[in-house]
């Protein structure tokens, strides 16, 4: 029984060696390679720590189980004797190179050994430690408590609560059901309002509004007279997505727009452009910037602007040096109104009638952006409209129709007699 015979020994057996001593309190006859063993106040060799423990008794050659054990011993004998002990002779210090088939004492240390792992885990030997690895469901050092969260049951970023052979779902908002596998349609109880679509989403919701309403809920029914559409004084009445215009005596269009007259009809644009952009637009409506060339059409033109609007608007007239002409390209009439410091001619300049001067004409840049003022001729209709021998008039590609009624008759069609008191 050499030392190198008890080391194998124990090798081979899958288990570490100790020393003669324990390597704590005293570390003669020592090395490294054995394991240190708690000497337990009773003494630093290791057959007498043993027989303490194991007889009750710290003298080893009185305890049976360690009869012809030896251990490893450093250094001890030249021929590598380990050290022994004899129960039936009651004897300490046997030389083990005299001795053969005798026992080796060795230390376990697979602590997997003994199974301490539990419900199915796994055991993961450490050396001094171990590890069990948990089968779904259980936790703790030895895999000893059930924890049914282990297999994260709970869903959509739910908090799983373990509980005595059973769990919680805490679910995040928007979802819900056992697992919170659920999402909360917030739609079902039809939030939105006006006939608009409701879109469901996590927490949330969005109404998709028929065209006429606004809102978080389509709540509101937008005023499409907000942006006061109605021109020449027109009352504007809000509908569900559009709007209605109750035009003044004199005008006529959807938007108020246009008055009749004998000569024709004047379309008034509430589009700022410059000079050149508005006369190509009066073309492509079948008229012409509008050429103001008697007192009479500009106070009509005045009148049908509603006091207090800051409308200047474009008339057919342009100056050059010395030359005033018309659109038609006649010359200026005496009878036009100007501002006192209208009339200039120094350069080439377009002519509009100055809302802020009694709408008196002035001159400035072509390219200054106004509104604008169109004529169109009037031409006979294709079917006669007006009532009671009234004429109907078209103007602007037929666009608007007209009636000049015969004395004793008014209205849009020359349907109202007029009584005379």
């Amino acid at each position: 029984m050499t030392n190198g015979n008890v080391k194998a020994s124990c090798m081979a057996a899958g288990m570490r060696y100790p020393c003669h001593t324990s390597g704590t309190s005293c570390a003669t006859w020592s090395t490294s390679d054995c394991i240190t063993y708690d000497d337990a106040d009773i003494s630093c060799h290791t057959h007498y720590v043993l027989s303490a423990n194991l007889c009750g008794d710290a003298n080893p050659r009185h305890c049976q189980p360690l009869d012809d054990t030896f251990v490893y011993i450093l250094g001890w004998q030249s021929d590598d004797s380990a050290y022994g002990v004899d129960y039936e002779t009651h004897s300490t210090n046997l030389l083990g190179a005299n001795y053969n088939d005798m026992y080796a004492l060795c230390v376990d240390t697979d602590d997997c050994r003994r199974a301490p792992c539990q419900n199915g885990a796994t055991c993961q030997d450490g050396g001094n430690s171990l590890t069990c690895q948990c089968a779904p469901g259980y936790t703790g050092a030895f895999c000893e408590t059930e924890d049914e969260c282990s297999s994260s049951p709970c869903q959509n970023g739910a908090t799983c609560q373990d509980g005595v052979n059973s769990f919680t779902c805490h679910c995040a908002s928007g979802f819900n059901g056992s697992l919170c596998e659920t999402d909360i349609d917030e739609c079902s109880s039809a939030p939105c309002q006006n006939g608009a679509t409701c879109q469901d989403g996590v927490n949330s919701f969005t109404c998709q509004c028929v065209p006429g309403f606004t809102g978080t809920l389509c709540e509101t029914d937008i005023d499409e007279c907000a942006s006061s559409p109605c021109l020449g004084g027109g009352t504007c009445v809000d509908h569900v997505n559009s709007y209605s215009c109750v035009c003044p005596k004199g005008h006529v269009g959807d938007k108020c727009e246009t008055v009749p007259y004998a000569d024709g009809c004047l379309l008034f644009s509430s589009d700022a452009v410059s000079y050149p952009e508005a006369s190509q637009e009066c073309q492509n409506r079948g008229g012409h910037l509008v050429d103001v060339k008697e007192a009479e059409l500009q106070r009509l033109i005045a009148d049908s602007i509603p006091t207090g609007s800051d409308v200047s608007p474009w008339i057919g007239l342009k100056l050059s040096p010395g030359v005033i002409t018309y659109a038609d390209g006649t010359s200026a009439s005496d009878q036009l109104q100007w501002t006192a410091d209208g009339r200039t001619t120094s350069c080439d300049l377009c002519v509009f009638l100055d809302g802020t001067e009694g709408y008196g004409a002035k001159t400035a840049s072509c390219m200054e952006h106004r509104d604008y003022v169109c004529k169109s001729d009037p031409k006979p209709c294709q079917r006669n409209i007006c009532y009671n021998s009234g004429v109907c008039s078209t103007c602007f590609n037929d666009s608007y129709s007209f009636c000049t009624c015969r004395d004793g008759f008014e209205g849009e069609f020359c349907n109202i007699g007029i009584s005379y008191g």
